[in-house]
């Protein structure tokens, strides 16, 4: 192989290298929702946002009707704000950021008080970080 030859293709070569290796960084930079936004809705949601379900007796409905622990009944919403609990690509447009961010004393914040603890600053960046780049939950898809 003459020298000019080997020296174009280790360019190409190494070009190609470069590019996968900077589509996985990037990729690598995505929320992930199960490893990251899940636990958080885990944590601070479900004990009011789940499936019907019995406990100690007692049949308990999800508050307004807003599941959480389902991708498809996340998109859905509730019986308020239908198709606008997380809107793909506006965290400004989305219930769920709105009502995380707001101050302890409206009657709108989630969780209430005595409810679970609020949700981080840090927290409800990472989730309007997930919405804006898509909402995506990947292979996850929760309780249907």
């Amino acid at each position: 192989m003459k020298p000019t030859l080997a020296l174009t293709l280790a360019a190409v070569l190494a070009l190609g290298v470069s590019t996968t290796s900077t589509t996985r960084a990037q990729d690598a930079g995505k929320v992930d929702f199960e490893k990251q936004v899940l636990p958080v809705l885990k944590e601070s949601c479900f004990k009011c946002h789940e499936k019907e379900h019995e406990d100690g007796g007692k049949i308990k409905k999800p508050k307004g009707g807003l599941r959480l622990d389902g991708a498809a009944v996340i998109m859905k919403g509730g019986k308020e704000y239908p198709n606008e609990n997380v809107v793909a690509g506006k965290p400004e447009a989305s219930w769920l950021v709105k009502t995380m961010a707001l101050p302890d004393s409206d009657d709108l914040a989630m969780p209430p008080e005595g409810k679970g603890d609020r949700v981080s600053a840090a927290n409800i960046d990472l989730i309007k970080k997930w919405i804006s780049e898509g909402a995506n939950f990947g292979a996850w898809k929760g309780v249907e």
